[in-house]
């Protein structure tokens, strides 16, 4: 058991870094089409901060935003801002359920729940490891009834009788 919850956690861990990696990227690449000297740094910040669940792109916004505002002007800064915003609504809905959710195999459903839940209970940690606690959580599961749903599919398949039909 303890290998599947590790092998788990490690492509949780994957699947974090992709999401970095496409939010630096989509950011920095915005920043240097708005013709930032700093593209390349700022992509950097804003991939590793993404690396925090739902408000990682709010906080690269709050360094994103004013640099671009300061180097290039209001416009720029304002149409960085939609970026990181409309980004961020595609990450936290679409990008990470369907990413994290293959990686750890759970739905899409269940993580948005779990790093809401457990985002609200115990703040930015609770958000960090929500998908690895809720996919641990979902192997144990499996783990305690392994012997009863192996008994019904035995019942299902006609080779034995269900151990509870009395």
């Amino acid at each position: 058991m303890w290998e599947r919850v590790t092998e788990i956690v490690s492509r949780w861990a994957i699947g974090v870094v992709v999401i970095a990696v496409i939010a630096g990227t989509v950011q920095g690449t915005t920043a240097w089409l708005l013709g930032s000297s700093y593209a390349v740094a700022l992509g950097v910040i804003a991939g590793l901060l993404d690396m925090i669940p739902n408000i990682g792109a709010t906080i690269a916004g709050f360094i994103l935003v004013p640099t671009l505002w300061a180097e290039e002007g209001l416009t720029a800064a304002i149409v960085m801002l939609v970026v990181i915003l409309v980004y961020q609504q595609v990450e936290n809905n679409i990008l990470t359920p369907k990413i994290q959710g293959k990686a750890v195999q759970l739905s899409a459903f269940f993580i948005i729940v779990a790093v809401t839940l457990f985002g609200a209970l115990l703040g930015v940690l609770g958000a960090i490891t929500a998908v690895p606690i809720a996919a641990t959580l979902q192997i144990f599961v499996q783990e305690l009834t392994k012997a009863r749903r192996a008994d019904v599919a035995a019942a299902k398949a006609g080779l034995v009788a269900p151990a509870d039909a009395t």
